[in-house]
């Protein structure tokens, strides 16, 4: 399993040279499994990767949208295997929108908003429904979790035999009235290779924030803890994040760990990243 980041910025894009080291994408990640693509989401990121699978000549590949908002599907028009009629595309998702995963795509390519139709791409775009707990793709078993979020979100774990990824973004671990609880979240997480996590928020700021489905640094290293990961990623940055401040807050919670006796590493995610297990 080979994974890369291609974009790891909340909420909106921020071309900003303040953003460069973190990057300044929304989120998109790569899955390589067992020469299969699986691609996590369609922010700006999937702008890149999109020209890097035509470069790679792949033309089949899964997508899985955890969810619907803006940051999460944006990239979605430019993402140029689409308009190629070679491609075969599987998209997976489960939303509680008053709209389909189709419609909600088709929308944002309404003449409103985009010069090209959705009905016009050339590309084989299969939409699957995916609101069950568990699937397989190449030997991999995929398994999902409701997060606690606005609208209805999941979180994935990618697992092969002593190997997994978990990716959990757009989350409130400690939301007052959460559709799943800590405790589901532990046993989710348990014992995987890495967790890469949404860590949009500082202490200080969640006191404002709390409801709008985010977590903090703190909140995502406790999960960590005792969910006895070996790494934990830092993700979901916030907009107004600048490199300097991560920096400083990668080394806090290093040493934090370090102090503890925490056994698991702490990094956060930069754009174009790459994880091997």
């Amino acid at each position: 399993m080979k994974i890369k980041f291609w974009g790891c910025r909340g909420s909106i894009p921020v071309p900003d040279r303040r953003m460069i080291r973190y990057g300044g994408n929304t989120t998109c990640i790569e899955v390589t499994i067992d020469n299969k693509t699986l691609i996590i989401d369609a922010g700006t990121g999937i702008r890149m990767l999109g020209e890097d699978l035509i470069n790679r000549k792949i033309s089949d590949m899964d997508i899985f949208i955890t969810h619907s908002h803006w940051d999460h599907i944006q990239g979605f028009p430019f993402f140029m295997p689409i308009y190629s009629g070679k491609t075969n595309i599987n998209i997976f998702g489960c939303t509680n929108s008053y709209r389909q995963l189709k419609s909600i795509f088709a929308k944002q390519m309404s003449i409103e908003y985009f010069p090209v139709r959705f009905s016009e791409l050339k590309s084989n775009i299969n939409f699957v429904e995916a609101c069950g707990s568990e699937y397989t793709i190449s030997n991999h078993k995929i398994k999902t979790i409701r997060t606690n979020h606005p609208i209805f979100t999941v979180g994935l774990r990618i697992e092969k035999n002593d190997k997994s990824f978990v990716f959990i973004t757009d989350n409130e671990i400690m939301d007052e009235k959460p559709q799943t609880s800590r405790t589901e979240f532990v046993n989710f997480c348990k014992d995987a290779t890495y967790l890469v996590h949404d860590t949009q928020f500082k202490e200080e700021e969640y006191a404002t924030r709390k409801g709008w489905g985010h977590s903090t640094f703190k909140q995502a290293v406790d999960l960590a803890r005792y969910s006895d990961v070996k790494n934990l990623g830092f993700f979901h940055h916030d907009p107004d994040r600048k490199d300097s401040e991560l920096d400083i807050i990668e080394k806090q919670f290093k040493d934090y760990c370090r102090d503890k006796g925490y056994k698991f590493s702490v990094f956060a995610v930069k754009e174009m990243d790459e994880i091997n297990l």
